[in-house]
């Protein structure tokens, strides 16, 4: 999770108009749900202990470790501890039917403990260029500039925003089991987290950050849209009617052109 001062703003790429005047008419976030993003591979379980049978032992005592005290509630930690000792001498973690007998257990278990919520996705930079050809129509969209410092605020409950994590191999046992003693420590966005906020390595170059809430509207503050970045190829009237949309906001966001004659190797931008 993100903590105050990490970053000062976070992007939102938009190619179609409509919805770029209805998040700032309406002054709302739309939270998509995750069947229908892009990557058929997002959202879903990336986790096999059979795949992780050769990791670290020391992963795997921690994780019959919480076998144990999730089996034996109110076990103490010694007793714990000799339970997943006595599974690692068996060699449970290497036993094919057992691995995978876990493993469905564990799809079925990660399937219904993390809901799917509705997602609201941002990038760290503005200047991506495979971003603004995917997400923001071929340099005719819209990126919109949100300040950081509001929308990781979890005083509201509102935001919850959270880095997506690039893997190029499955998830290891050990990001699993830091999943599993963080929900025994309370935290009830572990697993969420697990699922939702990993992708492919071959993503990495999003810088992506989202945020989550069973709302499929949320609204925000004037001062959290600080700014507005029009694409090279940005149609005149999406700009002209942008304009008229702000001239009724009394916390006016700064606007932004792309301008490709500052430089031929870096997306630059000039005040509009």
């Amino acid at each position: 999770m993100h903590e105050r001062g990490t970053m000062r703003f976070l992007y939102r790429y938009y190619g179609r108009l409509e919805f770029v005047l209805d998040v700032i008419a309406n002054k709302r976030l739309y939270f998509t749900p995750p069947s229908d993003f892009n990557d058929p591979f997002d959202c879903q379980p990336k986790f096999s202990l059979h795949f992780c049978k050769n990791d670290p032992e020391e992963d795997w005592k921690r994780y019959f470790f919480i076998l144990a005290k999730r089996q034996y509630n109110g076990i103490p930690n010694s007793e714990a501890q000799k339970h997943a000792e006595a599974a690692i001498l068996k060699g449970k973690h290497r036993e094919n039917a057992w691995l995978r007998e876990a493993d469905e257990g564990i799809k079925k278990a990660l399937t219904e403990q993390a809901t799917p919520p509705g997602i609201c996705c941002f990038s760290k930079s503005p200047r991506n260029p495979m971003m603004w050809a995917h997400y923001a129509n071929n340099h005719r969209g819209i990126v919109l500039q949100f300040k950081a410092s509001d929308m990781l605020d979890h005083k509201s409950g509102a935001y919850k925003g959270f880095d997506v994590e690039y893997y190029c191999r499955p998830i290891s046992l050990r990001r699993y089991v830091e999943a599993m003693e963080d929900t025994l420590e309370g935290d009830p966005l572990a697993f969420a987290r697990l699922i939702y906020c990993s992708k492919s390595q071959e993503w990495a170059g999003e810088e992506e950050v989202r945020f989550f809430s069973q709302n499929m509207y949320v609204t925000y503050p004037e001062e959290m849209l600080t700014g507005i970045l029009f694409g090279s190829k940005c149609p005149a009237h999406w700009q002209d009617i942008t304009y008229t949309l702000l001239a009724m906001w009394d916390s006016k966001p700064r606007v932004f052109k792309e301008d490709g004659s500052i430089s031929s190797v870096k997306l630059c931008f000039r005040r509009a």
